[in-house]
């Protein structure tokens, strides 16, 4: 069984886009199932979760508190556990990098390696070009380290494409297609299969903010403006 078989909709999305894209495939899925309600950038619960969910959908239907906005619902505790998690996994499956190969190895590559170069030109010890050249690689490594994505990740989402490309040409999608669909193709793959939901659900700008939601908020990285997560 290839990677494009065992990829869920919300794994494709943290791979296609991250965070966000996979948010709004878990709310059109979400939708699609019929526990959702939608109005003035906000969505709420209308049903009970079936049991075929996936965990970050799961999380999301679980951080809803009355009327809430995919931004701000998206640095809610329970999200932000159920997309590392979902990070996690990829990367244990070779698809995506971690954090710290994205972040730290990029920072060391850039500023060590040039600073000791410099030091070992002035010293005669390396000459200027092989200096500027070493200096050239080390950087081009650090840039290929910051994409979530490996090459065996984009491999899998290609497939994933080829599988999946004509779900927009299908009528009748379950909520797991619908879900595959908008993480394959985003926002306007949502706007042809749910433009109602897409608009009044805020899933375009993020939504609006409310003051109903669970206060135990996490201090993500993206902090606590939701224009600064969803943008």
């Amino acid at each position: 069984m290839g990677d494009a078989d065992v990829l869920a909709a919300t794994e494709i999305g943290l791979l296609q886009g991250g965070d966000r894209a996979a948010i709004v495939a878990a709310l059109a899925m979400l939708n699609a199932r019929g526990v959702l309600a939608s109005g003035a950038g906000r969505v709420r619960r209308t049903g009970s979760l079936p049991p075929e969910c996936e965990p970050l959908e799961r999380a999301l239907y679980a951080a809803l508190y009355g009327s809430v906005g995919p931004g701000e619902l998206g640095r809610q505790k329970r999200v932000q556990r159920a997309l590392r998690d979902g990070r996690r996994s990829l990367a244990r499956r070779g698809l995506a990098r971690t954090p710290g190969r994205r972040t730290l190895l990029p920072i060391l590559l850039v500023v060590l390696p040039p600073a000791l170069l410099v030091k070992l030109v002035a010293a005669g010890v390396v000459g200027v070009t092989e200096g500027l050249v070493a200096v050239v690689v080390l950087v081009g490594i650090a840039v290929w380290s910051l994409p979530l994505r490996t090459v065996a990740g984009t491999r899998a989402l290609a497939a994933a494409r080829e599988r999946h490309g004509d779900l927009l040409e299908r009528p009748d999608l379950e909520p797991a297609e619908v879900g595959l669909a908008v993480a394959l193709f985003g926002t306007p793959a949502a706007q042809a299969l749910m433009p109602r939901f897409t608009r009044d659900a805020g899933l375009l700008d993020g939504g609006r903010n409310s003051h109903q939601v669970d206060s135990r908020l996490d201090s993500s990285p993206w902090g606590a403006n939701t224009s600064s997560f969803w943008n």
